[in-house]
């Protein structure tokens, strides 16, 4: 499943028979280019992240939190923002039913059953701009199974909601799905509207904090989330 947040996106854990050890993330942060704009000539950027689950820890993901610092900006205004409902972007496909919206491309991996036969799912991850929001639209490899996911901004954080349907996405199942690691690039610009923009660069660095809150699968997770500060390098 963030950035993509992300979702990202998706579910991670499995059914756990023991108590297993508290969900981590680790992760990767870069924009593209690394020179900074400012508040009055903000530059567009690319922003690639990438974020690790810790596989021994078994956790379902309920949502990604992706703060971003005060020298990153993210905005959907002015750019073309796709009103389709989650079915149709699903039949359609998010190239036809939200053209000129697409902010991006992804991957996500995950394995279903992770306390027992671990089976592999990979997703290609599809970042849409929506309405005040962005979607990402999740397509299982191999399989029908195909997802929108909505992240919620506010302010500089993107929240992505991971829906009980990714988290079992078996229909009657009880297995859960266990998120192994997602990397997402987001960019998008219309005329002098960037989804994300640099306005300076403090210390080399943007500091990007990362948020996955956990859900029970069935047991409760030992942590309710884990978190983790992506850098992405910059210059002024």
């Amino acid at each position: 499943m963030a950035a993509g947040a992300a979702a990202i996106a998706l579910g991670a854990a499995g059914v756990a028979y023991a108590q297993n050890p508290a969900g981590s993330i680790t992760g990767t942060a870069s924009v593209s280019p690394t020179k900074a704009g400012t508040k009055s000539k903000p530059k567009n950027v690319k922003l690639t992240l990438k974020v690790t689950n810790d596989s021994a820890s078994k956790t379902t993901a309920s949502s990604i939190k992706i703060k971003l610092p005060s020298t990153l900006k993210l905005s959907t205004k002015g750019l073309k923002q796709c009103t389709k409902s989650d079915n149709v972007i699903i039949n359609q496909t998010p190239a036809k039913a939200c053209k000129g919206s697409i902010a991006g491309k992804g991957t996500a991996n995950a394995v279903l059953d992770p306390g027992g036969q671990r089976v592999p799912i990979k997703f290609i991850v599809t970042p849409i701009v929506g309405k005040n929001q962005l979607l990402f639209h999740l397509a299982a490899q191999g399989l029908a199974n195909k997802y929108v996911l909505h992240g919620k901004i506010s302010g500089k954080t993107l929240t992505i909601t991971i829906t009980k349907d990714v988290q079992q996405p078996i229909t009657g199942s009880p297995l859960y799905s266990a998120l192994v690691d997602l990397t997402s690039t987001l960019s998008l610009k219309s005329g002098k509207n960037y989804l994300l923009s640099s306005t300076g660069c403090s210390g080399g660095k943007h500091k990007i904090p990362v948020t996955v809150g956990y859900v029970a699968n069935p047991t409760p997770p030992t942590k309710p989330s884990a978190s983790t500060t992506l850098e992405a390098k910059c210059s002024k």
